[in-house]
């Protein structure tokens, strides 16, 4: 929750600025985002997962965690950026979207990625040896 609501706070901040609407604005993004992420962020972490070891079979289980860290801190920056535009602009034009959407998705882009393969270096494997033993 602390990572949805820093990155959230991120792109709230790119699309409008410290207005005083940028609490609530933020609050509202936060609280889509954990709703729309929360119930698929596992299964697509599954996924990927598999996805990556069946692929990159050959690299170590270190290169493994880097390469699935920046698979999914792009696939969950995008799902964030999608939902935080909507809910700060509503349903636009097709190019205005896609130009804020990109906008926000970058923005965060940067915090996203170093929080992704942190999390996925330190956090993932000790995942792993948990879910062996149990």
């Amino acid at each position: 929750m602390v990572i949805g609501g820093f990155l959230t706070f991120l792109m709230t901040w790119r699309n409008m600025g410290f207005s005083s609407h940028f609490i609530a604005a933020w609050l509202s993004s936060f609280a889509l985002c954990i709703l729309c992420i929360a119930p698929i962020g596992g299964v697509i972490s599954i996924v990927t997962n598999s996805l990556v070891n069946k692929v990159f079979y050959t690299l170590s289980m270190m290169q493994k965690n880097i390469v699935f860290g920046l698979i999914m801190a792009v696939i969950m920056e995008s799902i964030m950026a999608i939902v935080t535009t909507i809910n700060l602009h509503g349903f636009l034009v097709l190019n205005e979207f896609v130009a804020l959407w990109g906008a926000t998705f970058i923005s965060a882009l940067p915090a996203g990625l170093v929080i992704s393969i942190l999390m996925s270096l330190v956090i993932k494997p000790k995942l792993a040896v948990f879910w062996a033993k149990a």
